[in-house]
């Protein structure tokens, strides 16, 4: 009997145990499923304790991307900031290298050969030039349209001593351009004057108008020299220095979409896209086309019209929200 008792006394109090935990198992689990099961009555509804969904993803008529519409503390989280396209006016340049030279009146005569790989007959004064060349050619000078070089004649080039001292005068800039990069040319407008990366920066900011010359062609080379000039006395220049030469192009001032550049996100394939803030937290990834980066803007050959709010803050966030789903 007292064997039974015993025995009894531990299946009892075993299966108080068991049941005991069954029951604090059960509470948990009901308290676990309670969200999940309020959530699968109503979708669209709030939770139980009020809050969204942090990300709702919609397909868009006709692409492949996908709507984000981000609740209010995701998009605060995510710290996303927007502006508007823009419209800017564009000015096209291009740089290229330029030589300081003495202006062409004041080369020194065929007696003393050719000063600085440009030759002239004596007597003949700039810029009516009868007889003018580079790289070792010369060539007649025309009043408009590049001049070819229709028989070339080798110049003796001995080697001219090498200025160390500002010019005290006028100063000419030689440049050299492809026929291609002549007819994108804005023919009027001045040349900007910047240094090599290797010199000292110049005194002031420099400008170099057009000579009115027509351009030289080297036939042997494919390529015309252009002539500028900086007149005064306070340019500081020295002649045989060479510098940089930024030139304006023809289109220039041709007014153009702009967005920040930050707002421009590029996929793994290389495409550029920027996110359109459709309505408050919801955001659609569009197609763009950069034409240029100038700072911190993106010039845009095709875009959203301008006035369109777009993220400038988060874009790269967004992508990878709409691609992963969280």
């Amino acid at each position: 009997m007292k064997v039974e008792s015993m025995i009894n006394g531990r299946a009892d109090r075993g299966g108080r145990t068991f049941h005991d935990a069954f029951v604090a198992l059960a509470a948990a689990a009901t308290l676990f499923l309670a969200p999940a099961a309020a959530r699968a009555a109503d979708p669209g509804g709030p939770g139980p304790v009020g809050k969204s969904p942090a990300v709702t993803l919609e397909s868009i008529p006709g692409t492949t991307a996908k709507r984000v519409i981000l609740s209010a503390k995701a998009g605060e989280r995510l710290g996303i900031e927007t502006g508007r396209v823009g419209e800017e006016p564009v000015v096209l340049k291009q740089m290229v290298s330029g030589l300081v030279i003495p202006p062409l009146g004041k080369q020194p005569k065929p007696s003393s050969g050719v000063f600085g790989g440009i030759g002239r007959v004596a007597g003949a004064s700039a810029p009516k030039l009868t007889a003018v060349g580079f790289g070792g050619f010369r060539s007649v000078a025309a009043t408009s349209g590049p001049q070819s070089v229709a028989s070339a004649v080798p110049v003796p080039q001995p080697v001219a001593p090498r200025a160390t001292s500002p010019a005290a005068g006028d100063v000419w800039v030689l440049v050299t351009l492809s026929p291609a990069e002549w007819d994108r040319l804005a023919k009027d407008k001045p040349g900007r004057l910047l240094p090599l990366a290797t010199r000292d920066k110049l005194k002031s900011e420099l400008w170099a108008k057009p000579s009115g010359m027509a351009p030289l062609e080297d036939m042997k080379r494919s390529m015309l020299s252009l002539y500028y000039v900086v007149p005064g006395k306070d340019h500081g220049l020295t002649i045989h220095n060479r510098l940089r030469v930024e030139l304006q192009l023809s289109g220039s001032n041709e007014k153009k979409k702009v967005v920040p550049y930050g707002a421009v996100y590029y996929d793994a394939k290389g495409d550029a896209w920027v996110y359109v803030n459709t309505k408050p937290l919801a955001f659609e990834r569009r197609r763009v086309d950069v034409e240029r980066v100038e700072g911190d803007l993106a010039f845009l050959s095709d875009g959203p019209p301008v006035g369109t709010p777009v993220v400038t803050v988060g874009a790269a966030l967004l992508y990878g929200t709409e691609i992963f789903g969280k």
